[in-house]
């Protein structure tokens, strides 16, 4: 059976679609087929060229601007879910961003995960993750802020700490029933 991966992200200087790659390339470790999908900035997100019910699992990532992700992902994972009260369906997915955290580190990213976590659920889709990457921006380099030297990240530790990802998340598949048979 064909395990399908949606991979879905925007991308302005290239960390983010560096960690896209990194995550298809271990989703292929367990067997999964991925479609990486890069919504540029004019991106029709209101009509988009795919659906999330076509996959069994979503990965759903932006860079973080002002602790927020781009409007692109915002919108096309938001979908139109009406007014009803909506319930997480069989199928789960992760969120994932790249940042700068000059100032507070980790901590401004949280906004973005959170808002992600949110609009991927509005997807009908159990979020069992969450991953925020360092990462440049472009040649700014300033040993004062708070991972200093921010010019080559993601670097080869970084794309370490999304393959250990992808095995933990591979591990908490274990535990819903809609993987049952899909991950031997």
């Amino acid at each position: 059976m064909t395990k399908k991966n949606l991979i879905v992200y925007a991308s302005r200087s290239g960390n983010t679609e560096k960690i896209a790659g990194a995550l298809a390339k271990n989703f292929e470790r367990y067997g999964w087929e991925n479609d990486l999908k890069k919504l540029p900035d004019d991106y029709d997100a209101k009509h988009p060229d795919f659906s999330f019910n076509d996959y069994d699992f979503a990965c759903v990532g932006s860079p973080v601007i002002s602790e927020l992700p781009l409007d692109q992902i915002r919108t096309v994972t938001y979908g139109n879910p009406g007014m009803d009260r909506l319930t997480a369906g069989p199928k789960c997915g992760i969120v994932f961003c790249t940042y700068g955290g000059i100032h507070l580190g980790p901590i401004e990213a949280a906004p973005a995960l959170k808002l992600l976590e949110v609009e991927l659920m509005h997807q009908l889709f159990n979020v069992v993750g969450s991953l925020a990457i360092p990462g440049s921006m472009g040649m700014y380099n300033n040993p004062g802020s708070y991972y200093g030297d921010l010019i080559h990240r993601p670097n080869e530790h970084d794309l370490k700490t999304v393959e250990a990802f992808v095995d933990d998340i591979m591990k908490k598949l274990e535990d819903y029933p809609y993987y049952d048979g899909m991950l031997s």
